[in-house]
């Protein structure tokens, strides 16, 4: 959805780049939907790791369960990955759920945890700085230096977020440790 132009302002004038720009979009085609894989990633969705996942139900009208649903039954495409690695950028959520980012980042989120921001989603692979809206946690490991690409997921692949019970998410690995929010 984002194109990067860097050129030599010394090689090229702007009209230059312009054509040049306008040469190389010519025959450009997205990408189809389905040229990457799909991932199957469970995700324990509980206000004890998704402090946020109560407001978004209230200010919805969906309550708990229904974001669980919303955000559960849709396949999101991996736009990019940035800001950590193996942290996947995913969307569209729906726009009944989509939420602003947090107007303080939090100095520590957990890794695992799931999160939106405006319309997109993602999971924290590792711990660090944050200001989405926290609505779950996944055991999946997104980052480790066995994979290929060290990332599970790639840009183009699709991802389902299946629902599971606390009793699953600790039986996969995951940390039920509750998130403490802090003043």
């Amino acid at each position: 959805t984002t194109l990067l132009v860097q050129y030599d302002l010394t090689q090229l004038d702007d009209q230059q780049a312009r054509e040049l720009i306008k040469q190389t979009l010519t025959d450009l085609s997205p990408q189809a939907a389905t040229a990457g894989r799909e991932q199957q990633i469970p995700v324990w969705y509980d206000t004890s790791v998704g402090p946020e996942l109560a407001a978004i139900g209230s200010r919805s009208g969906l309550g708990v369960a229904g974001v669980i649903d919303c955000h559960s039954q849709h396949v999101y495409q991996v736009f990019a990955l940035g800001f950590a690695p193996g942290f996947a950028f995913m969307g569209l959520v729906d726009e009944i759920i989509a939420s602003p980012r947090l107007s303080t980042p939090r100095q520590q989120v957990p890794a695992g945890s799931l999160g939106i921001a405006d319309r997109q989603t993602a999971i924290y692979p590792l711990q660090s700085p944050g200001g989405w809206n926290l609505i779950g946690r996944s055991p999946t490991r997104l980052f480790d230096r066995e994979l290929d690409g060290y990332s599970l997921l790639q840009p183009g692949d699709r991802v389902r977020f299946v629902a599971v019970d606390r009793a699953e998410f600790v039986r996969l690995g995951g940390d039920d440790t509750p998130f403490e929010v802090k003043p």
